[in-house]
This record gives structure tokens, C-alpha cells and sequence, in this order.
């Protein structure tokens, strides 16, 4: 079940109706995936009042400075909401004396709790603790940290873990906190680790630091493009869950080039499954874009025969989010996987290949209406978002509607794998 606090945006409640994903005979390349089926309840918000900002990823944050003197309190906790797209990122820093700090951190979907000794981006850190996964799935996710005289408790959502202080915390006590930007010797230092999201009921003692913020209170203090509402766009997914799971689209108009391009991107725990296909109006073939042995591979067949195959990537079955780039200009063919940080591999085919009516992501109907689409491989089980034709977004709002294409038993606007 999930309810509906932006548009087009379900929250999930998690709890509700885990089921387990049909899987292919193939044990060697089928993980035991779960996912999470949803029925949306569009109702009006309800819920009380809450402070939200967002984090552009880049310079941006917000800083709190205690004031000095003696606090030593047996029990501080810091709480706030989360919700990204990105993986990865620094979401908050506490800092004290000598140099000491704690930071929360995201890592591949997972929340990790660090210490962290010195004043440098570059010292190392130690990990205390790490909960969660899959945390960029665009749902708010509660975060808390409790300290309690010798021990931490770090909570993820509805999971709690307990900490043992390490020795160098014994004397310790917080002087800034900071969220958004690392901060270094003050200054705030742009990197790719930078939290790009948006955070609401940031508190620390019951103190509520966004609504310090917006009434400019003298201990905070806003470093570059925050904005006090939720403005990370929205980025529909959708769910394949099994056999029968497939999205067919159609052919963007013809380019005067007569090239084509595809982007999507997915995450999934299986080694194998289809991703796209589509025919060749003008050689009488059939393109395969698909899963194996965790790699990303191109087949061209006419005629029962191979005309091509092309191969990028590695391990794409981590659960991750990959973008996948399907491009035909002037007689090159490349397909590339996360861009500058994955693989591509490319051909220059003596035909052209161009898109049919038609393309079919997943799978492909059952075999009384077939529309001619054949997958010889594993079904594809996990999510897509960000699908693009001839660099034009496709919209699964639309799609859902029932206005664009056609689909059968997907979970639209969710990701519903889990780990």
C-alpha cells in the first residue's frame, strides 16, 4: 500500500505485502529477488506541518555552531528524513574538540556511521556502524543518532543498532554541525560526495535547525543554493516482477540522420534478462539488448545467424543504478554502461540499424499476441527509470494512464526490489 504525499509519488509502508518474484529455472543466474507491491491511495496530505529543504549536491549546506561553554549531557540525538536518487554522499557531519567528528554517510545505498579524525577531506575514516540498503529509492527514510553516556544507537528507518563509544569520545562534545557541503576548516569544499537530495525535521535536541535556518538564527548558517522545500525532481520507475512483465513502446519519428539512440537505466539483482529488443525495418533482423553473466551484451540476428555482437561492463547485477546508452550515427554503433565510469565497446556495421514501430523493454507478450518480439534469454527482473528515445523522455505518468504504449504486470512510479 502506499500513500501519495507528492504527485505521481507514492510513500511506501514498507511493512505491507513483501512477495517473492517468480525465477527462472536458471539457478546460476536468477538472484531470490523480493519486491514490494504497492496499491496506490490517492488521499489529500495530512500530515503535520514539517520543515523540508533541498541540497543541490554541489556547494550547498547548512551549518550549526553550539555555544561554547560546558554541556556534557549524558544523552544527545540527532534525527532527520532523507530521500535521494544518488547512492552515495556525505548527509551530515558532527564535529568536535581535537580534531574528533562523527559523519553519516551514504555508501552504494547503504547508511554508514564514520569516525573520522582530523580536519581533512583525505583522513581515513573508521566505521562504526552501517544500516540499510537500497536508500536511494526517492522514499523518505528516517535517520537517527542517540548518544547514550558509552554507546551510540544508530536507526535506519524501523532497525536500530547499538554502538560502543570508541575511548576518544569520552571527553567529547559537539561543537558544529553540518549537513550538504563538507565542510573543512570551515570553508565549504565541493565534491562529488556532497548529499543531493532533500532532508525534512532536521533536529538535534528536539532543536529544529531548518526552522533556525529560515528565521536566519545566528548559529546556522546557509552555505550556497538551499531551498526550504523539496525540489529534487521527480523521477518515475518502474517495477518488472516476473515472467509476464513487459513495457512496449513506440518508435520515435524517423531523425533526417536515419540514426537512432535508447537510454535507460536499471538496477537489478540477476545475472541474466532481457533488457530491450526491437526489429530492423530494413534488414529484416531483430536487436537484443541484454543481461549475462552480469555484462551488458548486443546481438544482432537475421536469418537465425548472428550479424554482431557487442559486449560492455561487469558485475551490473549489484543492485545499483546503471545507465545504459544504445546510440547509431553515421554508420557507428556504440553501446555504453555508466558512462566515464563503466564500459562502452562500439561497431560500424555495414547495415543500418534503425527501430522499427516498435521496442519492448523486459520481456515481451505471451504468444497469443506476440507483435512479433521473441526473447531467447531470462526474463528481466528489476526496475528501469530515465527511458529516453532519440533523447526525448518517455513519460510513465503516460504510460500508466494508459495514454503511451502498452504494459503488462508492471509496478508503476516504484522501485520495488529490495535488498
Amino acid at each position: 500500500m502506499a500513500i501519495s504525499d507528492e504527485a505521481n509519488n507514492g510513500r511506501v509502508v514498507r511493512e505491507l505485502l513483501h512477495n517473492t518474484a517468480v525465477r527462472n529455472s536458471n539457478a546460476d543466474s536468477v538472484h531470490n529477488v523480493k519486491y514490494r507491491y504497492d496499491h496506490k491511495v490517492l488521499t489529500p496530505s495530512c500530515s503535520p506541518a514539517s520543515d523540508v529543504l533541498s541540497l543541490d549536491g554541489g556547494s550547498s549546506g547548512l551549518v550549526y555552531r553550539l555555544s561554547p561553554g560546558p554541556r556534557r549531557a549524558s544523552r544527545e540525538a540527532v534525527s532527520l528524513k532523507f530521500k535521494t536518487l544518488r547512492n552515495s554522499g556525505t548527509l551530515l557531519q558532527a564535529e568536535g574538540e581535537g580534531a574528533l567528528g562523527l559523519s553519516l554517510e551514504l555508501e552504494r545505498g547503504k547508511l554508514l556511521l564514520q569516525l573520522r579524525q582530523g580536519r581533512t577531506s583525505s583522513s581515513e575514516p573508521r566505521l562504526l556502524a552501517s544500516l540499510g540498503s537500497l536508500l536511494d529509492d526517492q522514499h523518505w527514510h528516517h535517520v537517527a543518532v542517540e548518544r547514550r553516556s558509552s554507546h551510540l544507537n544508530l536507526t535506519v528507518d524501523k532497525h536500530t543498532e547499538k554502538v560502543q563509544m570508541p575511548a576518544e569520545f569520552s571527553h567529547w562534545d559537539i561543537q558544529q554541525l553540518s549537513v550538504g557541503a563538507v565542510h573543512v576548516s570551515q570553508k565549504p569544499e565541493v565534491s562529488k560526495r556532497n548529499f543531493y537530495g532533500c532532508l525534512e525535521n532536521l533536529l538535534y535536541n528536539k532543536l529544529n535547525l531548518i526552522e533556525l535556518a529560515k528565521h536566519k538564527d545566528h548559529h546556522v548558517t546557509v552555505v550556497g543554493n538551499v531551498t526550504f522545500s523539496c525540489a529534487e525532481p521527480l523521477s518515475v520507475a518502474v517495477t518488472f516482477p516476473g515472467p509476464q512483465s513487459f513495457l512496449q513502446l513506440p518508435a520515435a519519428e524517423a531523425s533526417s540522420s536515419g540514426g537512432m539512440s535508447v537510454g535507460f537505466q536499471f538496477r537489478t539483482w540477476n545475472k541474466a534478462g532481457l533488457l530491450l529488443t526491437f526489429e530492423l525495418p530494413r534488414e529484416g533482423g531483430v536487436v537484443w539488448l541484454y543481461l549475462s553473466e552480469a555484462r551488458l551484451r548486443l546481438q544482432i540476428h537475421k536469418a537465425g545467424r548472428a550479424l554482431l555482437e557487442l559486449t560492455a561492463g561487469s558485475a551490473l547485477n549489484d543492485g545499483q543504478w546503471h545507465a545504459v546508452e544504445l546510440n547509431s550515427r553515421q554508420g557507428r554503433l556504440i553501446i555504453a554502461v555508466d558512462k566515464e565510469e563503466g564500459g562502452s565497446a562500439q561497431a560500424s556495421p555495414s547495415f543500418s540499424v534503425t527501430i522499427g514501430s516498435q521496442l519492448f523493454f523486459g520481456g515481451c507478450p505471451t504468444e497469443d499476441d506476440r507483435q512479433n518480439c521473441r526473447n531467447p534469454f531470462n526474463v528481466f527482473q528489476g526496475c528501469m527509470r530515465l527511458i529516453t528515445l532519440d533523447n526525448q523522455n518517455v513519460n510513465l505518468i503516460m504510460v500508466q494512464q494508459k495514454q503511451l504504449g502498452v504494459y503488462s504486470n508492471l509496478q508503476i512510479d516504484m522501485c520495488g526490489i529490495i535488498d
